[in-house]
Order: structure tokens, then C-alpha cells, then sequence
């Protein structure tokens, strides 16, 4: 009898990981809905649009790695372009 308890605690415990994980997963999967629903508000009340395939890329002006301010409009007929974003800790 001491046997049939340790494995009905063991399945009980299984199936409570696994609830806890899928309760886990749902929660997860609600808070990703939220935050592109609220991207997308964001988005269409703040007038951001998307460039269609051939139009010209906005005028806009970044630093470079020196911190020197570059235009996009510097490089108009010229060069290709190709921009770079690096993701810094701190």
C-alpha cells in the first residue's frame, strides 16, 4: 500500500508541473496578444506607416560608432546603405 501512494504523489506531481507550465504558457500568450495589440494602437493613432516595397526611405540623421551624426541624405546617389543597430547593456 505504501507503494501506491508514492506513485499516485508521483503522477499528482507531474500533473501539477504540467498545469502550472501550461497555466505558464497561457499567461505568456495573453501578455504577447497585449502588447501587439497595444503596439499596433500606438501605431495607428501615432500615424506610423510602413514602406511599401520601392518607395524612398524617410529622411533621417543617426550617429555612427564615433557619435558623429550621419544623414541618410549624405549618401543620396552615391553608395548603397546599410544600417546596423547594436544592442548595448547599461
Amino acid at each position: 500500500m505504501g507503494e501506491r501512494r508514492v506513485k499516485i504523489q508521483g503522477r499528482h506531481r507531474t500533473g501539477a508541473r504540467r498545469q502550472r507550465r501550461k497555466r505558464w504558457l497561457l499567461v505568456g500568450a495573453v501578455l504577447a496578444v497585449l502588447v501587439s495589440a497595444g503596439v499596433g494602437y500606438l501605431g495607428w493613432n501615432l500615424g506610423w506607416t510602413a514602406a511599401a516595397e520601392g518607395d524612398p526611405a524617410p529622411p533621417f540623421v543617426l550617429p555612427d560608432q564615433q557619435g558623429r551624426q550621419v544623414a541618410l541624405a549624405d549618401y543620396l546617389g552615391r553608395k548603397s546603405v546599410v544600417l546596423v543597430f547594436y544592442m548595448t547593456y547599461g
